[in-house]
């Protein structure tokens, strides 16, 4: 049960996973097409490089199913997504490009989608700061008049680099910190779901057998009376020693087979039942907890008609009392399930 759930969420993250792909690309394909608008303010250059993305991202999309399990792929993916942002970022304005947040996005989703950080927080820092650095000191030509105006600042221009690049660091431990909590709850919930399953399996097996025991049990204690009864006139009856004899050997094994009946009855039941003092509030919630998981009970609605802060509590047999109500449960859901009324 465990694993049907683990392949179920497999699936969802499959799925999001390759549709994101294909957002991005249609994304990147109408910032490529921005080009063709009159009074563009930004160089042709971002222009070729979202086109460059949108591709890059649609042949990821065409081609998912024979990729998605290379991790070495999408880590691939994640780094060229960084290059190519470098060039975005310094042909709209360097160090004041309005999209250096992206950098943000392209590294919360590696951690998202499982990548390891080998080089994408690296290479994000280096992409960025070498961008700068080099529009800065002129290796390369800005083409945004307000960057070049505050690269004659050398102060201001370390104090916007140093803010962004702790951003880019600060981003990828968050978002690693928040996926890790995020994984590990889930685990804890596949967990739980299969300990509950298990235990409702297990609840559910001794039930049935428990049900079949009682009924042979009943159908074998009607003859074995009748039987028992004849010996016992027949041995009222004058009777030779012999005759006697014979009566009071059957009359032995019928009462113990009369004994074995007895004890299945007994099946599944503890010989010592330990009393304890059990909260029914937090008793019946841990029931239907149970049986509200169970396949069976899909599309029954239960009702919790009772105050669930009560402090009443008995002193009882847990299993015995578990047992008693289960099957009380089990036979509401069998007699509703089917009535959408």
């Amino acid at each position: 049960m465990k694993t049907a759930y683990l392949r179920g969420s497999e699936v969802q993250s499959r799925n999001s996973i390759r549709a994101s792909l294909l957002i991005i690309s249609a994304t990147t394909a109408v910032a490529a097409s921005l080009c063709l608008l009159p009074g563009f303010p930004f160089h042709i250059g971002f222009c070729r490089a979202a086109a460059v993305s949108s591709l890059i991202h649609f042949a990821a999309f065409v081609f998912y199913d024979r990729i998605s399990d290379r991790q070495e792929v999408f880590e691939g993916l994640v780094l060229v997504n960084i290059l190519i942002l470098g060039f975005m970022i310094h042909f709209t304005g360097g160090l004041m490009s309005p999209f250096v947040f992206f950098y943000f996005w392209i590294l919360a989703s590696a951690v998202i989608y499982g990548v390891p950080d080998r080089f994408g927080t690296p290479l994000a820092v280096l992409s960025y700061s070498g961008i700068v650095m080099a529009e800065a000191y002129g290796f390369i030509q800005p083409w945004s008049g307000v960057s070049s105006a505050v690269y004659q600042s050398r102060l201001l221009t370390m104090l916007i680099v140093s803010a962004i690049l702790v951003f880019i660091l600060l981003t990828r431990y968050v978002t690693g910190l928040v996926v890790v909590n995020l994984r590990s709850s889930l685990e804890r919930e596949s967990t739980e779901k299969e300990i509950m399953l298990t235990k409702f399996s297990e609840l559910n097996a001794t039930s049935q057998i428990g049900v079949l025991a009682h009924r042979i049990a009943h159908d074998l204690r009607g003859p074995i009376s009748s039987i028992s009864g004849y010996i016992q006139l027949e041995m009222i009856k004058t009777k030779g020693p012999e005759d006697i004899a014979t009566l009071k050997d059957l009359s032995e094994v019928v009462s113990n087979m009369a004994e074995s009946i007895n004890g299945i009855t007994k099946f599944g039941k503890s010989q010592e039942a330990k009393v304890e003092r059990i909260r029914l509030a937090e008793f019946f919630n841990t029931l239907l907890a149970i049986v509200a998981f169970s396949p069976q009970s899909r599309g029954v609605k239960f009702e919790k008609l009772y105050d669930l802060k009560s402090a009443a509590a008995v002193e009882a047999s847990r299993p015995d009392l578990q047992q008693a109500y289960f099957n009380l449960v089990k036979n509401a859901v069998e007699a509703v399930r089917d009535n959408a009324d």
